[in-house]
């Protein structure tokens, strides 16, 4: 909606500067235009805030207004095409316009904007990559220096909707200078199966190789292998990608424009060239401005900072992220005045455009950006594990009332405002679910933590807080030998060793009472009640083969604020009394006021410790969640204000479709709701249209029974995610009213649906349909909608569409 803003906006101007009889009819129509788009795009978002600058957009829009203080007759025989009073007033209604794209699209953090100026090489490679005309397995590469956006060129083409058609399979690996066989194959791997089981990480190389053969056979795939330094990685795996003369496609991204003699490319590098600086300009505003438009008065210091970066992308993604969100003239002036141009032959001159970008952050921010340096390169950090670790490390401070965690996403918001951050995977929600560092950034980060002694042995996290005690840990319970002097580590915060296999919960880092953060994987990953040692510890994750038992002494670890257990129906023993500063027996009020997540828990052990979690946000039960009468039951939530996300995972078959608990059982702020097997009559779904905050409501495998799903008089006022996986659903009845404000729909291998209902594509909220995995009818009924949408004007709407998943 912002391009489109953008774009009526540029109308305005053009009709606006016209000297054709009937501009001003047409500068009417445009003003009109543009205030109902703002209405549009604004539902469901009126507060305080927006109705104020809607008012002032509305004033600014009057024609009275302009011809009052623009003369508009008189200038229409000037030669000066708009006077300084109009230029005030259209950079007033850009900023303007600008606050309100930022209050519509900042909760949901869109994807990576592509901004490359190279439509002629995107059609070209394109071409290449779908051509029918040949057959046998191609090697297509892009290559050039560092900061040219090859791997941003390459994730167009991967994403692009023609190559979705075109190949059943697409897969996505980063090389890096530094890489694992095993590491590359288990990547692949996973663009084709969603969650990899502990069978895959134990597979040798070899037997991976075949597992991903196996699954190339007879298809037509696409793999990307980005940022390669070398040829032996394809040397290494190239076995294991059959030619069947599908027409399948290996894409190679590299610095090395020679890489296309070792690999036998199917023709010479396509070499990325520096952008013009038309081109550079374009992106400049695109990174800037959500419309794309520049204010007239921030143009000339605009233009000097786009010079400076010399056509290079990423020079000009971060000037960009310098001055966004900052429409101060003076602050412009200041950055095109310190932005020293660089050589871009040698990539050691980028290091003085990233410093101003280090320098002009906030104190709070730089430690937090400094630790992308203990990653490896080209490395997809995890949002949620990110921010643990930043808390772990003490990086993020209280503000006010609020959660560390809130505080600590305000902090990865801004890195991504500021450029500095790439977002790679986003959530349902449209929150940020991975993030990386440009490899230019990455280093930086290495000669700046260096300078700084910021980063040691303990803080790598490709090391995970010392190879060694890994390495230890990993003789110990493979019961070989070596020893290690755990006092060494007595200061250690983070030690993550879920890449390898243990048989118990390591008694040996008890005495580690320094941890912040410790996550594991074992046989059997029930803690030792010893484990409250470690009083100091702030998140807890487990991954185990058999269903674990959290001791009661957890109860005690006052810390705790993350426990993540990450499979498996698993109990908690129930709390035992606190006996800090307390004289009687009377049991104590809370025991861990922090703990935010809490998941995979057997509902028949949580009945008596909400009270001591008062401010829980995640929940997820794994067990019994029917009652032997067929109704969905599971404990008390009442006490738990704070909830917001709820993941109910049953584990008792019943016979028939079941019935849904009473909406009031449900926590007043519950914005997230996940149901799996839970077997309810569709017609039970009425009663979460009740809950007056839902915004997400996942139905995964046999949540609801049944081939008819009506949705009535129902409506859920507030859903903007609604996901439906692996159901038995046969027909879907529903209006545009009953889902006023949804935003995503995703049906994932619901094989026996019909179609998607055609109303849906007149919720004027809708912006995705995905559909992955059905019925051919289903397939046809969402590529409908989109040619009906589009034949009506409708271009926001996106359908994602396939037949198999």
């Amino acid at each position: 909606m912002a391009d489109v803003l953008g774009l009526r906006f540029k109308q305005l101007v053009q009709h606006y500067e016209a000297q054709a009889p009937d501009s001003k009819r047409m500068l009417i129509e445009t003003l009109d235009g543009l205030m109902n788009h703002l209405r549009d795009m604004m539902v469901g978002y009126e507060n305080e805030q927006v109705l104020s600058l809607m008012k002032e957009m509305e004033g600014m829009v009057d024609i009275e207004a302009w011809d009052r203080h623009g003369r508009y007759r008189s200038l229409m025989k000037r030669t000066e095409p708009v006077d300084v009073h109009i230029k005030r007033r259209l950079d007033k209604m850009i900023v303007t316009c600008e606050q309100l794209c930022n209050i519509r699209y900042n909760s949901n953090v869109e994807e990576e904007e592509i901004v490359l100026g190279f439509d002629n090489e995107i059609e070209t490679l394109l071409d290449q990559l779908t051509a029918t005309s040949t057959k046998q397995l191609q090697i297509i590469l892009i290559t050039g220096m560092a900061g040219l956006g090859k791997t941003t060129l390459a994730i167009t083409l991967h994403n692009h909707d023609l190559v979705k058609y075109t190949f059943d399979l697409r897969a996505w690996t980063c090389v890096s200078q530094e890489y694992r066989k095993k590491d590359l194959l288990l990547s692949i791997l996973s663009s084709f199966i969603d969650d990899l089981t502990d069978e895959f990480y134990e597979m040798s190389e070899q037997q991976l190789g075949e597992k991903l053969y196996r699954r190339l056979k007879g298809r037509k795939y696409m793999v990307v292998f980005d940022d390669i330094w070398d040829c032996s990685v394809w040397n290494d795996l190239k076995m294991y990608f059959p030619d069947d003369k599908t027409g399948s496609r290996v894409l190679f991204t590299s610095r090395d424009t020679d890489m296309s003699l070792h690999v036998q490319s199917a023709r010479p590098a396509h070499v990325l060239r520096l952008r013009t600086e038309d081109e550079s300009w374009d992106i400049f505003q695109k990174k800037v401005f959500r419309m794309g438009i520049c204010p007239r008065g921030l143009e000339k210091s605009g233009r000097v900072i786009n010079i400076k970066c010399k056509g290079l992308p990423l020079a000009i993604v971060i000037a960009a992220g310098l001055v966004k969100n900052n429409f101060s003239v003076a602050w412009w002036e200041q950055i095109a005045a310190s932005l020293r141009s660089f050589m871009v032959s040698d990539p050691r001159q980028y290091i003085d455009s990233l410093a101003l970008s280090y320098n002009h952050m906030p104190s709070h921010l730089k430690p937090c950006f400094l630790l992308f340096g203990a990653f490896p390169e080209d490395f997809e950090v995890h949002t949620t594990k990110l921010i643990r670790l930043w808390i772990a490390q003490g990086f993020i401070h209280e503000t006010g009332n609020r959660m560390l965690e809130d505080v600590a996403e305000d902090f990865l918001m801004d890195l991504i405002k500021r450029s500095l951050l790439m977002t790679r995977r986003i959530k349902a929600d449209g929150q940020v679910k991975t993030c990386q560092i440009h490899d230019l950034l990455h280093d930086f980060c290495l000669r700046k933590a260096d300078e700084e002694n910021f980063l040691s042995n303990n803080t790598r996290y490709d090391m995970v807080s010392s190879v060694e005690i890994r390495k230890y840990l990993q003789r110990r319970y493979l019961q070989l030998s070596g020893s290690i002097c755990i006092d060494s580590y007595k200061y250690l915060r983070i030690l993550d060793v879920e890449s390898f296999y243990i048989s118990l919960f390591p008694l040996d880092i008890v005495p580690l009472i320094n941890l912040r953060y410790l996550a594991f994987r074992a046989h059997d990953g029930s803690p030792h009640a010893s484990i409250s040692n470690l009083v100091n510890l702030q998140t807890l994750i487990i991954s185990s083969r058999k269903n674990i038992v959290v001791p009661k002494t957890i109860w005690n670890m006052l810390n705790l604020r993350h426990i993540y257990i990450k499979s498996g129906e698993n109990l908690m023993e129930d709390p035992i009394c606190l006996q800090v500063n307390r004289k009687d027996d009377c049991p104590c009020p809370t025991a861990l006021a922090s703990l935010q997540p809490l998941s995979q828990v057997s509902p028949q052990s949580c009945h008596n410790i909400f009270s001591r979690t008062p401010n829980l946000r995640k929940l997820g039960f794994c067990g019994p969640l029917i009652s032997r009468l067929g109704e969905l039951i599971f404990p008390n939530l009442g006490s738990l204000a704070h909830l917001q996300k709820l993941k109910l995972l049953n584990t008792f078959s019943y016979r028939i479709a079941t019935r849904s608990c009473n909406p009031i059982e449900f926590p007043e702020k519950l914005k997230k709701l996940t149901l799996s097997n839970t077997g309810m009559d569709w017609e039970e779904m009425w009663t979460f249209s009740l809950l007056p905050n839902l915004e997400i409501l996942k139905l995964k495998f046999q949540a609801c029974t049944g081939e008819r799903w009506e949705t009535g008089d129902a409506e859920f006022r507030k859903l903007k995610v609604l996901k439906l996986q692996d159901l038995d659903i046969k027909q879907w009845v529903c209006s545009r009213y009953n889902f006023p404000r949804l935003q995503r729909l995703m049906v994932y291998r619901c094989l026996k649906l019909d179609s998607v209902p055609p109303t849906l594509g007149k919720i004027f909220t809708l912006e995705m349909i995905e559909v992955n995995g059905c019925s051919l009818s289903a397939y046809r009924s969402a590529m409908n909608i989109q040619e009906e949408q589009e034949s009506l004007g409708n271009s926001f709407l996106k359908i994602h569409a396939k037949l198999y998943s």
